[in-house]
C-alpha cells in the first residue's frame, strides 16, 4: 500500500503498517545495492526519512523515551549512508547549472567541472562500494527496527493525534519560513526545507481524507522542498568552487569567480520562487489550518465507518 493512512483503519495500525513498509523498503534497496549503489542509497534514505516523519507525526503518543530511541537509531542509519551524497549531488547540480546558464560561459568549462566533480564522487565512493555486504550492518539495524514497530506504544494515538502532528509540522515550517525570509542564510533555509519536507510527508499520509485537494497541497509542499533543495545544493557547489586549495581542472580553476557568480545568481532566483510559494503554502494560521484539516479527517473517518457498517 502507498505511504498513506487510510480513513478506514485505526491510527496505530496504519502507522505501524507504513513504518514496516518503509523500513523493509530501505533494507531491500540496500540488499540489492550491487546493481546500482548510488540509486540504492538514495532510495533507502528516502524510506528512512518517511519513517522518521511518521515518528514525528505521532511523537506525543510514542513518548519521549521511545521516540528518541527510534529516531536516533534511524538518524544514525541515514548518516551511515550519507558519506558521498554531497559529492554525487554536486555532479547533478553542476549539470543543472550548465543547462540554466547556457551561453554564459564556454561549454567546455561546464564539461570540465562536471568531469572533475564526477571523479571526486567516484573516489569518495571507493572501489568496494556497491557490494551488498558494505551495507550489512545498516540492513541488520533496519530489520531490527522493523521488528520493534509492533512494540511502539501507540495505544493512545488517534486521528486527533495525527491532526495535531500535521499542525505541529505546519506551525514549525511557518516559523522556519519567517526566519529564513528575514535572514536568508543557508543554515536557516536548510532548516526551513526540513520542516517543509515534514509537511509534505504528513500531507501525503492524510491525502485519503480528500484526495483531490490534499494531494494538490502535498504537491505544492513538495515543489517547495525541491526549490529549497536545489538552493541548498547550489550552496554546496558554491562552497566547493570557493575552495581554491582543491584544484578541479585548469579551465575550471581559471573561471571559478564566474562560476560562483552564476551559482549565486541562480540561487537568488530559487530563493525568490521559494518565498512566493511559501507565502501560499503557509498562508493560514496554524489554528485555521488545524480546524480545516481536522474537519476533512473527521468527515472522511465518519464516511469510512458508515460504509463499513
Amino acid at each position: 500500500m502507498a505511504y498513506r493512512l487510510s480513513s478506514a483503519e485505526d491510527v496505530p495500525g496504519g502507522v505501524r503498517r507504513c513504518a514496516r513498509e518503509q523500513l523493509a523498503g530501505a533494507a531491500e534497496q540496500l540488499e540489492g545495492a550491487g546493481r546500482d549503489p548510488v540509486t540504492a542509497v538514495h532510495e533507502a534514505r528516502k524510506h528512512l526519512k518517511k519513517t522518521r516523519a511518521l515518528l514525528r507525526l505521532v511523537r506525543p503518543a510514542l513518548g519521549r523515551k521511545a521516540y528518541r530511541a527510534e529516531n536516533d537509531g534511524l538518524r544514525e542509519a541515514g548518516l551511515a549512508l550519507s558519506g558521498t551524497r554531497d559529492a554525487d549531488v554536486l555532479v547533478a547540480t553542476a549539470g543543472a547549472l550548465a543547462e540554466h546558464a547556457v551561453g554564459r560561459l564556454p561549454a567546455e568549462v561546464f564539461e570540465a567541472l562536471g568531469g572533475a566533480l564526477a571523479a571526486e564522487a567516484a573516489d569518495g565512493r571507493g572501489a568496494g562500494l556497491g557490494d551488498a555486504r558494505d551495507f550489512a550492518s545498516v540492513v541488520e539495524q533496519l530489520r531490527a527496527a522493523e521488528l520493534r514497530v509492533e512494540r511502539w506504544p501507540l495505544d493512545g494515538a488517534d486521528w486527533a493525534t495525527v491532526v495535531e502532528g500535521v499542525t505541529r509540522a505546519y506551525a514549525r515550517g511557518r516559523e522556519a519560513f519567517a526566519a529564513a525570509r528575514a535572514t536568508p542564510e543557508p543554515e536557516l533555509l536548510h532548516a526551513w526545507r526540513k520542516r517543509a519536507k515534514d509537511l509534505w510527508y504528513h500531507q501525503r499520509l492524510l491525502t485519503p481524507a480528500w484526495p483531490a485537494l490534499l494531494e494538490a497541497q502535498a504537491e505544492e509542499a513538495h515543489a517547495l522542498t525541491e526549490l529549497l533543495g536545489d538552493d541548498h545544493d547550489l550552496a554546496v557547489l558554491t562552497a566547493r568552487l570557493a575552495d581554491d586549495a582543491r584544484p578541479l581542472a585548469p579551465v575550471v580553476d581559471a573561471r571559478r569567480a564566474e562560476l560562483r557568480a552564476l551559482a549565486l545568481h541562480r540561487s537568488d532566483e530559487l530563493r525568490a520562487a521559494a518565498v512566493r510559494l511559501g507565502c501560499r503554502v503557509y498562508a493560514e494560521s496554524p489554528k485555521a489550518f488545524s480546524r480545516r484539516l481536522g474537519r476533512y479527517v473527521e468527515l472522511a473517518v465518519a464516511e469510512a465507518r458508515a460504509e463499513g457498517g
